[in-house]
């Protein structure tokens, strides 16, 4: 993993329902690289659990096989990115005794302990944490704070949203990892990796939707002060139009799935629905036009827009939101979702715009998740952000824990 002159490589992978993705970064003390990225169809991972541990082992194998291919890169370690059903969310509200009696001065090591005591007690006994996001401190229950570093109070108070994953599920993932010859050096939730290569894009008074389109399950961030509020789940992604499609024209689920990535458009007036394709229907071909395909996709796509919107307006934010939503996964590259769900939001709609370093990737939004996972295992690696000069602040660590350790016994 580390080389001559102080490179490391990271590599992330994002195991999805119907494919699994992997990318790889050169991370250096002043820049971070893309080297590539690679997708292979998933096997041997169904309704979020392993099906079959040999299938999946080989799977990702090849996944970073094909990513390293072209490389004399050897990779020990990667950073794993689960989503869709695997995670969930809740809110959880801790409160901690400061001192008994009189009031003292909150510092970095109260912060963390309280923090630490909001993931134990909102876990249950077979989850894991993957990431908790405190919401908002309160002190002696009169002063809400976004940060309570240097307040005074007697009694200290946390509401965090935890993302939780069942613990079976992870161990037997990771299992697959280990046979295919690879530690696992973190497990993150995919939308959030996703969030991590567009939020350079933002700043903290920015209000904004993230929206990943998985297989199943899109799931939906709602992002404030640079950090995620919410999470919003809905039971419907590309399978469902697909699976439309392949009610409406009588075609098996492998061929509509190949039609709506190569001809599918949301928009069902687009001029270029007056093309015509050729079908394959058993052993012939028939001629159809593209605006047949959008009309057979528009039950799928009103239904899935029609939930998005249901669940957002629930939230009652989206009259305070101020940059609109920003779309990842694979349903962003269907012509037209995007134009159709801003029409039904009433809020502007983009593509993911991923930075890695002072870089702005081109990439796919596909890879968006894949590519934040790895950017989370920079973090993990260096146990911070790269200053923008490229010089890390070690010594504002050395010196913050040592203030913690005077906190914490004297």
């Amino acid at each position: 993993m580390l080389g001559k002159f102080g490179e490391r490589y990271i590599c992330g992978l994002d195991l999805g329902s119907c494919h699994t993705k992997a990318s790889l970064l050169k991370v250096t003390e002043s820049s971070e690289d893309l080297i590539g990225a690679f997708e292979l169809r998933t096997r041997g991972f169904r309704e979020a659990s392993v099906s079959d541990l040999s299938e999946l082992t080989e799977c990702v194998h090849q996944t970073i096989e094909g990513l390293t291919k072209n490389t004399a890169i050897k990779l020990k370690e990667l950073y794993l990115g689960v989503g869709g059903e695997l995670v969930e969310s809740r809110h959880n509200t801790t409160v901690i005794p400061l001192v008994e009696r009189g009031s003292k001065i909150i510092g970095g090591y109260d912060i963390k302990r309280i923090n630490k005591q909001a993931r134990f007690l909102g876990l249950k006994v077979d989850e894991e944490v993957l990431h908790d996001f405190p919401q908002y401190y309160k002190v002696d229950d009169v002063n809400t704070a976004l940060n309570p570093l240097g307040l005074f109070g007697r009694k200290l108070e946390v509401n965090s949203l935890l993302l939780v994953s069942n613990l079976t599920k992870l161990r037997n993932i990771t299992k697959a990892v280990n046979q295919a010859g690879y530690e696992v050096g973190g497990i993150y939730f995919t939308s959030y990796g996703a969030l991590s290569v567009c939020s350079k894009n933002y700043t903290k008074d920015d209000i904004f939707i993230l929206v990943d389109i998985g297989w199943k399950v899109t799931d939906i961030l709602l992002i404030t002060h640079s950090q995620i509020k919410s999470l919003i789940k809905v039971p419907l992604g590309g399978h469902h139009i697909t699976e439309g499609l392949a009610q409406s024209l009588c075609l098996s689920y492998e061929l509509a799935e190949e039609i709506k990535k190569t001809y599918a458009i949301a928009l069902v007036n687009d001029p270029r629905n007056e093309e015509e394709i050729l079908v394959k229907k058993e052993a012939n071909y028939d001629p159809i036009k593209r605006k047949e395909i959008a009309v057979a996709i528009q039950p799928a796509i009103q239904e899935f827009l029609q939930a998005l919107k249901e669940r957002l307006v629930a939230t009652n934010m989206l009259e305070h939101i101020n940059k609109g939503i920003v779309m990842v996964g694979g349903g962003a590259l269907l012509p037209g979702l995007m134009e159709r769900l801003e029409e039904e939001i009433r809020l502007p709609v983009n593509s993911a715009k991923m930075t890695v370093g002072t870089k702005t990737a081109t990439l796919s939004p596909v890879f968006a998740p894949v590519m934040g996972i790895a950017k989370l295992g920079i973090q993990k690696v260096w146990g911070e952000d790269f200053a923008s000069n490229g010089n890390t602040r070690r010594m504002d660590l050395l010196l913050t824990r040592l203030r913690d350790l005077y906190q914490e016994y004297f």
